[in-house]
């Protein structure tokens, strides 16, 4: 009867696991739907690297370039911060785009 009971709470703990795994999963978003809102609502530390992702990424969401120009995302990082403040209900990667003309 012990086994049994340590089966049953083995089995409820993995599925609740699964459960979990799966809702965060659902969660996630590739980056090029992302809007403006969800940029902002990541740590300020992975502002620049958002940024740089949304960056490379092309109208086909194909990575543009393999070369990531550093000294660009620290001076256009704060640019879409500000549009992105400004639209929050914008599209994040266009936001880049715009703020990198």
């Amino acid at each position: 009867m012990k086994k049994y009971f340590i089966v049953g709470i083995i089995a409820a703990s993995l599925t609740s696991l699964s459960a979990m795994a799966e809702e965060k999963k659902n969660d996630t978003k590739p980056l090029n739907e992302w809007t403006c809102e969800e940029f902002l609502a990541i740590d300020d530390n992975f502002y620049p690297t958002a940024v740089g992702f949304g960056e490379l990424l092309t109208k086909k969401d194909k990575v543009e370039d393999a070369v990531l120009d550093v000294d660009g995302i620290q001076t256009l990082t704060p640019l879409v911060i500000e549009a992105c403040k400004k639209e929050t209900k914008a599209n994040f990667v266009e936001q880049v785009k715009n703020a990198k003309k």
